[in-house]
């Protein structure tokens, strides 16, 4: 007589917890591998192609077309796409390093092609990394901040100061990684790093200093601009630190070795705990900060196929810089964007008549050097290391 062995519900339970910690897929299971220079350099020519693309079309859109959609909902609405498409891998690809060999070998149950078996195992999973989104919501607390420093500084100081001040993240990202993460980086990489933010600001400022001119400047007392000037080159200091603080601390967590959680899991816990500041922010700014003849709100108003676009850009966005802090690390992240500038100012002259004058060249071609000079640093080895 056959006897066919059947699962328990505490087995299934058992079964429900791995996959709720990322031992086993719900419908697939994947092995990551260890990523090879291809990869790198696949992700990060598309961080670089994503930046281009999204400045290129923001420009476009605010520039030529003149829309007036709320530039906050578009980053919500990008969280939105980062968060379904991370639930979406996490969901369906999880991470098999940690699975045991029992788990492997044990055949599926026949309540496992079920439906409903399924959403549960999905559900489970969810409920865990919602419950373990600790460090996430840190980092989307740190990305607030910023944001709001930002808001102060760009107030109070020229675009001119203020972008030039911005440039200085990559030096702090730098610093951040040899004080954090222990990193070793050789005179010649911080001289090339320097150069990359003396080129970056001469591809920034002209633009930034034309505009400048074009929106004009509001009289003030002497007393006043110098207590606001200083208050704003204090507040876009303290974001570039946290920018570098920022993505160390990203680095660090989706590295860690001591969880299963995917670069996917941290991405749905990324986004959704930035949904939730968004919304909070948008509330607090339409009920405080908004004017009494001001209409009244109505959600994704003046939206256009444009809108969405940048959304979708503004989310793959966030999944690239992921991928490209996991395979690689912060620092050659802030490379790939730094020439997203130089590549996106080129473009921005050649399609949409941006301006192009001799500092600006300079300025790209030093950047181009100084990523040449960081990536091939002949530099030996430190031998105590």
């Amino acid at each position: 007589m056959l006897v066919t062995a059947r699962k328990t519900g505490a087995e299934d339970d058992d079964d429900l917890e791995a996959a709720a910690k990322g031992r086993r897929g719900v419908f697939f299971s994947y092995q990551q591998p260890a990523p090879g220079l291809f990869l790198k350099l696949s992700v990060l020519g598309l961080l670089l192609c994503q930046n281009t693309t999204y400045t290129l079309v923001r420009r476009y859109s605010q520039a030529t077309l003149n829309e007036k959609y709320d530039p906050q909902e578009v980053l919500l609405m990008g969280e939105v796409f980062k968060l379904v498409f991370s639930v979406c891998v996490s969901i369906f690809f999880l991470d098999e390093s940690s699975s045991s060999p029992s788990d492997a070998a044990d055949p599926p149950s026949p309540s496992r092609a079920t439906f409903a078996y399924a959403a549960r195992r999905a559900l489970t999973r969810l409920v865990y990394l919602t419950r373990h989104s600790g460090k996430m919501f840190a980092l989307a607390a740190i990305y607030g901040v910023m944001n709001v420093l930002s808001y102060v500084a760009i107030r109070r100081v020229d675009a001119a100061v203020f972008t030039v001040c911005a440039q200085l993240k990559i030096l702090t990202t730098a610093a951040c990684s040899v004080s954090i993460l222990r990193k070793r980086l050789s005179p010649t990489k911080w001289r090339a790093l320097l150069q990359l933010v003396l080129g970056c600001v001469l591809v920034t400022v002209p633009q930034s200093t034309k505009k400048k001119k074009i929106e004009g400047e509001g009289g003030s007392s002497d007393s006043d601009t110098s207590r606001a000037f200083l208050l704003g080159v204090f507040a876009v200091l303290v974001e570039v630190t946290l920018s570098g603080f920022a993505s160390i601390y990203f680095e660090k967590v989706v590295k860690a070795a001591d969880d299963n959680l995917s670069v996917w899991d941290r991405n749905y816990q990324l986004a959704l705990h930035s949904i939730l500041l968004y919304l909070v922010y948008g509330v607090v700014e339409r009920n405080f900060y908004v004017e009494d003849d001001a209409p009244p709100y109505r959600p994704l108003h003046d939206f256009s196929a444009v809108a969405w676009f940048l959304a979708f850009l503004g989310g793959g966005g966030g999944l690239l810089v992921a991928l490209t802090v996991k395979v690689a690390d912060s620092v050659i992240k802030t490379l790939a964007v730094s020439i997203s500038i130089v590549t996106s100012t080129l473009a921005s002259h050649f399609l949409l008549q941006g301006p192009l004058d001799l500092p600006m060249a300079i300025g790209s071609l030093v950047v181009a050097l100084a990523v040449l000079n960081y990536q091939y640093d002949a530099t030996p080895p430190d031998p105590q290391k």
